[in-house]
C-alpha cells in the first residue's frame, strides 16, 4: 500500500505501476542524457565548494538560475515577464557588483602586504635585512658583495 495525497485528503491507496508505456531509443537516450548532466553537476558543485566561499557559491547558483530561465524561454517558448527580466537583471547586477569588490578586495590586500600569505618567519627576516640594508649578500653570479 503506499499513500497518496489529494486535495480532499490524504488516503491509502493500492500502487499502480505503469506498464504500458513503451520505451523508444530516443526517451532512453533522453533520460541518460539527464542522468548524465545531473552527475556533471554534481561533481561540478563538489569541486566548487572547496575553492570558493559561500558567498561566491551562492552567486554561482544564482547564475546557473538565470541560465536555466534563459535555455527555458529559447528552448520550450516558455513565457518571460517583466518580473523575470527585471529579476535576472538584478541579479546579473548583484553579480557584476560582487565580483568587482572581491576584485578591489584583492587588490588593497595586495597592496597593503606585499609579502606572499605562505612566506616563512626566516624568509621574511631575510628580506627584511635586504630591504634595510643592514645585511650584505653575495651575487653568486658575480662573485662580489652587494650592500
Amino acid at each position: 500500500m503506499t499513500f497518496e495525497l489529494t486535495f480532499d485528503g490524504l488516503r491509502l491507496a493500492p500502487y499502480r505501476r505503469n506498464t504500458r508505456y513503451k520505451f523508444s531509443s530516443s526517451v532512453l537516450f533522453f533520460i541518460l542524457l539527464s542522468c548524465s548532466l545531473a552527475v556533471f553537476c554534481n561533481i561540478s558543485q563538489y569541486l566548487c565548494i572547496g575553492r570558493f566561499s559561500a558567498t561566491s557559491f551562492q552567486v554561482l547558483g544564482h547564475m546557473k538560475t538565470v541560465c536555466v530561465l534563459i535555455l527555458g524561454w529559447l528552448l520550450f517558448d516558455s513565457e518571460l515577464t517583466l518580473k523575470n527580466i527585471l529579476g535576472m537583471a538584478i541579479a546579473i547586477l548583484g553579480m557584476v557588483v560582487y565580483s568587482w569588490a572581491v576584485e578591489a578586495d584583492k587588490q588593497t590586500e595586495s597592496k597593503a602586504s606585499p609579502l606572499p600569505k605562505d612566506a616563512s618567519e626566516e624568509n621574511v627576516e631575510l628580506l627584511k635585512q635586504h630591504l634595510d640594508g643592514s645585511s650584505p649578500h653575495k651575487d653568486v653570479e658575480l662573485g662580489k658583495s652587494q650592500p
